[in-house]
């Protein structure tokens, strides 16, 4: 509905996921955002269970 293609419509609906995963498990979304992105652009080789939002580490930095 409010994208303009098939692939803007996926990358809206990876968005919301993670943003609705971050409220669920009770995290300041921003600062979660902020952490995975930050993550993503320094290593190569990121450790996905490492930024996963229950993972007890980001529930510490992130944790409202």
């Amino acid at each position: 509905m409010f994208a303009k293609s098939t692939a803007g419509a996926e990358a809206n609906a990876i968005f919301y996921t993670i943003v609705q995963t971050a409220k669920l498990n009770n995290l300041d979304v921003f600062k979660y955002l902020k952490l995975i992105f930050e993550a993503y652009t320094r290593s190569q080789n990121l450790d996905l269970k490492a930024c996963l939002p229950w993972n007890p580490t980001v529930q510490q930095i992130c944790g409202k």
